[in-house]
């Protein structure tokens, strides 16, 4: 039965049909009272969310959109609440002008560009909807976290890998509340799984040391395995590399808890990276190769990954896999 669902899926993805299939399986799914979560990640796991029902399945698996369709408005209503609780409270804080950020793993300073999306409030010109580093602001402020000097703190890390993935989450929804949301549970979720982050990292390294050995040599003589630079891109979902178009599909699984697909994404970045790779011998010159990715390069590698995710579920070998993905 699972070679036939496979094969199926396999043929109906060459006609282009795989994505109606899709479509189907999730309208019935949210047919069922009440939702099921479960069976969202299940599907999650296993297959791309369509684009039309994406933003619902995300909130649905993250919990922010309850099972039952009758409490939907009112759990709707108190999340806006929430957020204007905090939005107002960080204007109060005058907290809305903080525009000094560091650029992820790059450390370089960037700063917040005002656009169309500002009112001028007499002396100052502040945004009319917060920026990713107001969503990390409002949630450290709703954690008791928010210290003193809120500018020093967005420049940690761990907060810098909070902005980036709130700046990609930003841009698949139009409404704040529902950003702010979407960025503090995923966030929570991510905080949560940190284990899951580095069992992640480490099998990637197991993977390239197995298959790749000359290469995994390359690397551990350059210092990549002692640094904490593929723990950095994988703890911030490669939000501050890939675009949105690779990204989305990231959350796809992660949000669905399949913390593992990382590994496949590390695997093929950094196969894909290889001939560049060979000709660099610090942590440095590989991260820059690494933020040098382009969009058409990101897509390619979590096709792969996605790919070599997909054998993986089918339980094929693991060399099978492998020599799918040189």
């Amino acid at each position: 039965m699972g070679d036939e669902k496979n094969f199926r899926s396999q043929f109906y993805g060459k006609v282009g049909l795989l994505e109606v299939e899709e479509k189907r399986a999730i309208e019935a799914l949210l047919r069922e009272t009440p939702l099921n979560g479960k069976e969202f990640s299940n599907f999650a796991r296993r297959s791309i969310v369509p684009v039309a029902y994406k933003n619902l399945v995300w909130k649905l698996m993250l919990g922010i959109t309850p099972r039952y369709a009758e409490s939907q408005d009112y759990v709707t209503q108190q999340q806006a609440y929430t957020f204007e609780e905090l939005w107002c409270a960080l204007k109060a804080l005058r907290l809305t002008n903080i525009s000094l950020g560091i650029d992820g793993m790059n450390g370089h300073e960037t700063y917040i560009v005002a656009d169309s999306r500002k009112v001028n409030t007499g002396t100052k010109t502040h945004p009319e909807t917060p920026y990713p580093e107001h969503h990390v602001l409002m949630w450290l402020m709703s954690e008791a976290k928010l210290l003193y000097n809120p500018r020093q703190q967005l420049m940690s890390k761990e907060n810098q890998h909070f902005i980036s993935i709130a700046r990609k989450v930003s841009s698949f929804f139009d409404n704040p509340v529902e950003i702010y949301h979407v960025c503090s549970a995923l966030w929570a979720l991510i905080l949560k799984n940190q284990a899951s982050i580095v069992d992640a990292v480490q099998e990637a390294i197991g993977v390239l040391r197995k298959e790749h050995d000359v290469y995994h040599l390359h690397l551990l003589k350059a210092g990549l395995f002692s640094s904490s630079l593929l723990f950095d891109h994988c703890f911030c979902l490669f939000c501050d590399i890939f675009p949105e178009s690779a990204i989305e599909k990231i959350l796809d699984k992660v949000i669905a808890k399949a913390f593992r697909i990382l590994s496949f994404v590390t695997v093929a970045l950094l196969v894909h990276l290889r001939r560049s790779i060979a000709s660099v011998y610090s942590v440095e010159g590989i991260r820059s190769l690494m933020c040098q990715i382009r969009k058409e390069e990101a897509d390619v590698i979590v096709t792969a990954a996605l790919e070599l995710w997909a054998i993986t579920q089918s339980g094929f070998p693991r060399t099978q896999r492998l020599t799918s993905v040189t």
